[in-house]
């Protein structure tokens, strides 16, 4: 299983805190600078979608040494309540790490949903999740400069009310991962970015990507469905987890193109080897822009994938297929079989955009975001897409850290489902979501989120989900 290697973090921990000790009377780092920087919270997820874009085109500076970083640094001092994670600096051990650019972090997410109204029973189900995150920025650390390592593992157990809704859009989207609906733990991201030149950089290894977008990207503290964390038309042509390479290309400081090829049969539960140059390949390919009108912040991403993965087309399954089926099975003529093809593909389309920042601030204020997408419809059952909504952060004063946000999506189905499907579903499936995140300490943060859903499965009315999200940052 992948999730050994994890077994090995005590010893890493060793050779690290040796490595700090020695390096920790470096001369040239300022003393007592670090507690006087603005302390940024530690996220489980990286801030793009492959986790280092943010990192090529806007380096993080370092407050203590005015150096630019791949890792982002963050500031683990301070008490109980403004720290940004709960067990601190680690009596200074942690914070020497971060400085020499070595990052630690860790997070509990727990969610609690049930059907108010509609879906199929009324069950509590309980679901809880585990990140592990390590970042080595290979310049901090005084090795060579533009490197980035990451390593992260992932863990979830509990089931989740995804089931109970009648709808094919998942309602707690952390669910799905590192294997949909199954106690796991696995190493899911073991992968290295170099930075080749301030235009270029290049990644290779394994990942587990999630979408960048800034009001509707983040599920253990934004929202809950899998609608507003990532687009389902990529569904069958991006894995959940795999082995991949790529290139990132800046022309410009507002402009990025990343292309990656990658396995189509990446599995979290498997290392991916045996089927990275045999059982199909994609490719994804993705345009952001960088935009300021009236100096308001705001990004525009389009792209594309397509997979060269055999598939069995959609809409074969009718009567017919079903009687030769039930007379090969009763040992009268010959097994029937279903068509494949390749070639699938899909075309996005994403923004965010603040409509007003609060004054003195980088990320409190509100905005809109949206997403689009296409499919063929031949294998991929969701063959248009799009989400719409309203996010914000710290509008009110004395909660900073609170944020909140609206959102609606609509699915249309594929038309090549065929009829005996279509019988089972309607031809659409839309629904909202609100949440609030209350921020109890920068650590500890509760949301309160609210879906009502019309659902793609025939005879199931709106369905109503109340859910309770609590997120621990160790």
């Amino acid at each position: 299983m992948l999730a050994r290697p994890l077994d090995a973090l005590p010893f890493v921990l060793v050779i690290l805190v040796s490595w700090a000790a020695a390096v920790g009377a470096d001369p040239n780092t300022p003393e007592g600078t670090a507690a006087a920087s603005p302390t940024e919270a530690p996220a489980s997820q990286p801030a793009s979608w492959l986790g280092f874009g943010k990192s090529l085109s806007h380096p993080h500076k370092d407050p203590a040494t005015s150096t630019h970083r791949m890792a982002p640094w963050v500031d683990y001092t301070g008490d109980l309540s403004q720290r940004p994670a709960l067990t601190g600096d680690w009596f200074g051990l942690r914070q020497q790490l971060m400085d020499k650019g070595v990052r630690f972090d860790m997070s509990v997410t727990q969610v609690v949903q049930r059907n108010l109204a509609g879906g199929t029973n009324y069950d509590c189900p309980y679901q809880g999740g585990l990140d592990l995150t390590f970042l080595l920025d290979t310049g901090a650390a005084g090795l060579w400069p533009g490197g980035l390592l990451k390593v992260r593992g992932e863990a979830r157990y509990g089931r989740s009310n995804n089931a109970n809704t009648g709808a094919l859009m998942p309602v707690n989207f952390g669910s799905l991962y590192p294997i949909p609906e199954e106690d796991s733990l696995q190493l899911v991201e073991l992968n290295y970015t170099q930075v080749l030149a301030p235009w270029m950089g290049v990644t290779l290894g394994r990942f587990s990507p999630r979408e960048t977008n800034v009001f509707s990207g983040d599920e253990s503290e934004q929202f809950l469905n899998t609608a507003f964390n990532i687009n389902p038309v990529v569904g069958t042509t991006v894995p959940q987890t795999f082995l991949g390479a790529g290139l990132i290309l800046m022309p410009h400081k507002d402009v990025m193109l990343t292309t990656l090829v990658l396995d189509s049969e990446g599995r979290a539960d498997e290392c991916g080897f045996d089927t990275v140059f045999d059982g199909g390949t994609s490719i994804f390919q993705q345009l952001e822009v960088k935009v300021r009108p009236c100096s308001l912040p705001g990004h525009q991403r389009v792209g594309w994938t397509w997979s060269d993965k055999s598939r069995v087309r959609l809409g074969q399954v009718d009567e017919a297929f079903i009687h030769d089926w039930i007379r090969f099975r009763l040992g009268h003529g010959s097994q029937p079989h279903l068509e494949t093809g390749s070639g699938d593909w899909s075309f996005f389309y994403d923004f965010d955009q603040y409509l007003y920042v609060v004054p003195g601030s980088k990320d409190r204020g509100i905005g809109v975001f949206g997403r689009f997408g296409v499919t063929s419809g031949e294998f991929n059952p969701v063959q248009s897409f799009y989400s719409l909504g309203l996010g914000g952060k710290g509008l009110i004063p004395g909660r900073e850290k609170d944020s909140f946000g609206i959102g609606y999506y609509y699915l249309g189905l594929s038309d090549k489902l065929g009829p005996i499907v279509r019988k089972a579903v309607n031809d659409d499936e839309q629904g909202v979501e609100a949440y609030y995140n209350i921020a109890i300490t920068p650590w500890l943060k509760l949301t309160p989120s609210i879906q009502a859903i019309s659902p793609f499965s025939r005879g199931t009315d709106c369905t109503w989900i109340a859910g309770l999200r609590l997120k621990m940052d160790f």
